[in-house]
């Protein structure tokens, strides 16, 4: 007979958001972390635009099982990403 394995809610939930916010690449090579506690989750770490930002609310927001989302992203924009000004 094989091992019955369960995994809680709570799991499911974080593999969920994982999988949201890992897919879109607007959160590549930034720090985006959560934190899940019951239904309630809380979005954390540095963005490059607000539109980054909200989308990454917008995302966890859809999962079910998700009531409430407090997203305290920050915004910063890469220097590299910043134009360049020349004085030519």
């Amino acid at each position: 007979m094989s091992p019955h394995i369960t995994i809680d809610s709570a799991h499911q939930l974080s593999e969920l958001i994982k999988q949201a916010i890992s897919s879109s690449e607007l959160f590549a090579n930034r720090s985006v972390q959560y934190h899940v506690e019951q239904e309630q989750v809380v979005l954390t770490g540095i963005v490059g635009s607000y539109y980054a930002k909200q989308l990454a609310q917008e995302s966890v927001s859809r999962i079910q099982g998700v009531r409430q989302v407090q997203n305290r992203l920050t915004v910063a924009q890469d220097q590299m990403s910043q134009p360049i000004l020349s004085t030519n």
